[in-house]
């Protein structure tokens, strides 16, 4: 069961699940606070986009520009406008909710690479350890 739920989360794209007519479909932002609105929606999606994108390869794990993504995701600053848990409670999703989807899914993405890995070293011969 675990493998399947390892590829469900391999196989889905956050555009597959989160998309701007969910939240702008019945209402067209207006008013003062429209263009805040859709910037916001632009830099929350951004954000999701370069975390799912990077956390999908475990080679970028290590790199600058995950660690600095994932370090807006796990940040609990209430101050800054544009960060996570403001934006997600902007746009109605528990943060906590959220978050821990998108850290399953780089640690599915993580298993599926070793898995993967493992399963290299056998077809070579190796044996696994």
């Amino acid at each position: 069961m675990t493998n399947f739920t390892d590829n469900m989360f391999l196989s889905l794209h956050w555009t597959d699940v989160l998309s701007s007519n969910q939240f702008f479909s019945d209402r067209v932002p207006a008013g003062e606070n429209a263009n805040e609105l859709v910037l916001k929606w632009a830099v929350f999606t951004d954000g999701l986009q370069r975390y799912s994108t990077l956390a999908a390869d475990p080679d970028a794990h290590f790199t600058e520009e995950f660690q600095e993504e994932e370090a807006w995701l796990l940040d609990d600053d209430r101050e800054w406008p544009f960060s996570f848990v403001n934006l997600s409670e902007t746009f109605g999703f528990q943060t906590a909710s959220l978050r821990g989807s998108l850290l399953a899914r780089k640690e599915a993405c993580r298993a599926n690479d070793v898995a993967a890995e493992e399963k290299r070293k056998t077809l070579r011969g190796f044996p696994q350890m």
